[in-house]
């Protein structure tokens, strides 16, 4: 019986490695635009251009990614997830630690 070499696991691993790869760059320049927004002086050009550049980027990586196969699609999908959640995590860890550093604390209710 030969081997099905268009969704065997080593393909499928790349799938997903290279779907991590898409999310780190999608997350990150994300994460670069939103932090530039309120320093640019047109807001609104930098964020349609992120956008459009993210977007044709990532949706050009998942297409030669896909290959024809769902399967390779859908590994590359679960990795761009993985990869969202990581970032978040750390980014949003980041963050809470420099809002501590400025005095940016969540409020407490009042005591009586």
């Amino acid at each position: 019986m030969p081997v099905n070499i268009e969704s065997s696991l080593p393909v499928l691993v790349f799938a997903l490695t290279a779907g991590m790869g898409l999310g780190l760059f999608y997350f990150l320049i994300l994460w670069f635009t939103v932090q530039r927004l309120c320093s640019s002086h047109t807001p609104g050009r930098l964020m349609i251009f992120s956008y459009a550049a993210r977007l044709a980027l990532v949706l050009t990586g998942f297409y030669l990614i896909m290959d024809h196969r769902w399967e390779r699609v859908a590994a590359a999908l679960g990795g761009f997830i993985i990869m969202r959640v990581i970032l978040t995590r750390l980014l949003g860890r980041q963050n809470t630690i420099a809002g501590a550093a400025y005095g940016n604390t969540q409020a407490e209710p009042d005591k009586p």
